[in-house]
């Protein structure tokens, strides 16, 4: 069954062109990034193959999504992510659990025993 790509995406998957690329640009062998990405080879070969032969408007694409990336959220926005993140801890608090830092060493929030 051959794989394909779909609106940029591994068809079936959330997983993006732009994902690929990611660690592509970063180095990342193609065995690495199925590894990552919980892809096959194959998945991975596809989105390479679908990269090279439309580089040029990925490219274009991968750059308009790094500048916005780096804009950042607008400020309304943060202060939504804000406020949500204080509710967050409070539940966490109000639930006696760690409020999200580390405690078991795996990086896992867990109770405080």
């Amino acid at each position: 069954m051959s794989v394909v790509i779909v609106n940029n995406r591994v068809d079936g998957l959330r997983v993006t062109i732009y994902d690929v690329l990611h660690y592509l640009e970063a180095g990342r062998s193609a065995a690495e990034i199925a590894d990552i990405l919980s892809l096959t080879p194959e998945q991975v070969e596809a989105a390479v193959r679908y990269i090279g032969e439309r580089r040029d408007e990925v490219m274009a694409a991968h750059r308009r999504i790094e500048e916005r990336l780096a804009r950042g959220n607008p400020p309304e926005i943060e202060a939504h992510a804000r406020a949500g993140r204080a509710r967050m801890e409070e539940l966490r608090r109000s639930k006696g659990l760690s409020g999200g830092k580390e405690v078991n060493g795996e990086g896992v929030a867990c109770r405080r025993e």
